[in-house]
């Protein structure tokens, strides 16, 4: 197992070094379809000379990744002059996220960049895209309709694999562990969990006691937390895996005010937050979900397709494993731009 973690660690290493300097955040601006026109950039692009207009409709504002997904889109909508971003937050809502979708359409936007909300319910933004001869590029999340141009994103149960070794290798592959999943039926709970469930089989000394629901809300997961604290006496948990960063940081802060440090905790995104917390001893480890590539991705991928190249059906990037001090400091400074 730790032969195991060591590779993957190596690997890190790499991944971080191909995209240092890649990592800049800024303040998001845009908040519905009609914040931004084609006049205020130039219309000489640096390949073909036209500026596209993409349509990009992502998952709600509120969350810390998608944040971060967010800033790392404003600053190529800055950056990059041949395109046109104009960003909508879908709010948590599938229906909004459909509307969004048909009034970008309406409003003759060259290409839509889909982070979908709902495996099922976001898929009919999938035909309505292509019933209007617009390319789709799904990014991050993806819908049960693949009749999209391509997918941009991470093999998202592989996290949930990390994510399964990093708590095995907290607790010495043995001991009661417990889940904290997703929204029920997201792309990111059922794969995630997939991979926690299959890398699970190899710890035969590990139990996995409970798993229930914290709707990707750091106050849910507390709450779910609190109630196993209230349920479990000191010794019979010894690990939280969630499957994603706000949700660990809520039970970390149940276990901080039940007085139950000794609980190792292990998420998933590579949250600010969550960095902090792995830097100061707090969280065992982070599985970062490097979004800011991603999202250069998946433009470059919206770009190349507008200017006439066959799509890619699939482009992934890799997760990386993040559990000690200095590998937590790297991502920060990739965040903050140093």
């Amino acid at each position: 197992m730790k032969k195991r973690l060591l590779s993957l660690l190596l690997c890190a290493a790499m991944v971080m070094a191909m995209l240092a300097g890649c990592g800049n955040s800024k303040d998001s601006g845009n908040d519905s379809v009609d914040d931004k026109g084609t006049d205020s950039k130039s219309e000489d692009g640096p390949d073909s000379g036209k500026v596209y207009k993409i349509g990009v409709s992502t998952q709600a504002w509120k969350y810390e990744f998608i944040k971060n997904m967010v800033n790392a889109l404003n600053k190529l909508d800055d950056d990059m002059d041949q395109v046109e971003l104009v960003m909508v937050d879908s709010e948590d809502s599938v229906e909004k996220q459909l509307s969004d979708v048909d009034t970008m359409i309406a409003q003759g936007v060259d290409g839509i960049l889909l982070n979908c909300l709902s495996f099922e319910g976001s898929s009919s933004a999938v035909e309505a895209c292509k019933n209007a001869g617009i390319p789709l590029v799904e990014f991050i999340s993806y819908t049960e309709n693949e009749d999209y141009a391509t997918f941009v994103g991470t093999d998202v149960k592989s996290s949930g694999i990390m994510a399964m070794d990093l708590i095995a290798d907290a607790i010495d592959e043995k001991g009661k562990l417990f889940e904290i999943q997703g929204v029920i039926g997201h792309t990111a709970q059922i794969n995630r969990g997939a991979g926690i469930a299959e890398e699970l089989k190899n710890y035969p000394d590990i139990e996995l006691v409970e798993s229930q629901s914290g709707e990707f809300s750091k106050d849910k997961a507390m709450a779910v937390t609190e109630a196993w604290l209230a349920k479990y006496p000191a010794g019979e948990i010894d690990a939280i895996v969630a499957h994603n960063d706000q949700m660990a940081l809520g039970a970390l802060n149940a276990c901080q005010a039940a007085n139950r440090t000794e609980i190792k905790i292990v998420g998933i995104d590579g949250d600010a937050e969550a960095l902090q917390a792995v830097m100061d001893g707090k969280m065992a480890a982070t599985v970062v979900d490097y979004c800011e590539e991603e999202c250069k991705l998946a433009v470059e991928e919206m770009v190349s397709i507008l200017d006439g190249n066959a799509p890619k059906k699939e482009i992934l990037a890799d997760y990386v494993p993040v559990s000690t001090k200095e590998e937590a400091q790297k991502f920060m400074d990739l965040r903050s731009g140093n």
